[in-house]
């Protein structure tokens, strides 16, 4: 059996380096949040809100990372898999969260909100989509996999995707429903691996990331959540989510060359 193969770097792959960047990206994110006097709640509410509490902080977050990723020399294996290393039927899950994504969205009063409003917000999840895929799904994956087999890449990183969410807490959002969302975006983090996973690459995960973060704020925005077609698009979230946890029982039956790993004889 080949053995799996992961790209050179110009530092060693550690998940302690990963932790690091992630807490330095955290940390941005409180501190542009505090400066701005962010509520959680409602960054979605006006175009002002969406700058300051989304495009500026997340911005400047990205750009860390975009630097961190450079020194690091971690681009390549953070950016692509060595190949594609799962079936390709499971491509359906990443494109049915995103299809939820774009089912909100266009089943949100659009016309209820100003054309800059829209643009923050679009403007905003574009960069989420970015910098919280190339977080976890990129550095945080390099990292995990300098220490462990898959399905501990897989923990750890869906682990602190979840944590990252805990932030909201201080900034507004019930302890409850921080605790619900840390639970769902451990979830959906599945997802967002399989993504990976079966295309080669966290770029398809980047989008559909920004596409359901698309829908569930322009909804906010303009008080759609409980229409047709938004129920609809939120519906198929957990739909894609349920799937990705039982495919999970099937990608980590393949190493990271895409070959069925061989069960050692007893």
């Amino acid at each position: 059996m080949a053995t799996e193969q992961l790209p050179t770097s110009r530092v060693r792959p550690s998940l302690w380096v990963a932790l690091a960047v992630f807490v330095i990206y955290c940390a941005i994110v409180v501190v542009m949040w505090t400066i701005n006097d962010v509520d959680y709640a409602s960054v979605q509410d006006s175009t002002q809100q969406a700058v300051d509490g989304i495009v500026v902080p997340i911005a400047i977050g990205s750009v860390f990372l975009i630097v961190a990723t450079t020194v690091l020399g971690w681009w390549r294996p953070a950016i692509a898999e060595p190949r594609r290393s799962a079936p390709r039927w499971m491509i359906v899950i990443p494109l049915l969260f995103g299809v939820g994504g774009l089912v909100t969205v266009a089943g949100s009063d659009l016309g209820a909100i100003e054309t800059g409003h829209l643009l923050a917000i679009l403007g905003g999840v574009a960069l989420v989509g970015f910098a919280e895929e190339l977080l976890n799904r990129g550095v945080l994956v390099v990292g995990a996999r300098g220490k462990g087999g898959e399905v501990f890449v897989w923990f750890v990183t869906c682990l602190m995707f979840g944590l990252l969410h805990a932030i909201n807490a201080f900034f507004g959002q019930g302890a409850g429903q921080t605790v619900l969302q840390i639970v769902m975006a451990f979830l959906f983090g599945s997802i967002f691996y399989i993504s990976r996973r079966a295309t080669g690459t966290i770029i398809l995960g980047m989008i559909v990331h920004a596409l359901w973060d698309a829908g569930t704020l322009t909804a906010a925005a303009t008080d759609s959540a409980d229409a047709a077609l938004p129920s609809l698009g939120g519906f198929l979230g957990p739909v894609a989510m349920v799937i990705a946890v039982v495919a999970l029982f099937f990608v980590f039956r393949y190493d990271l060359n895409g070959q069925k790993k061989v069960k050692a004889a007893a």
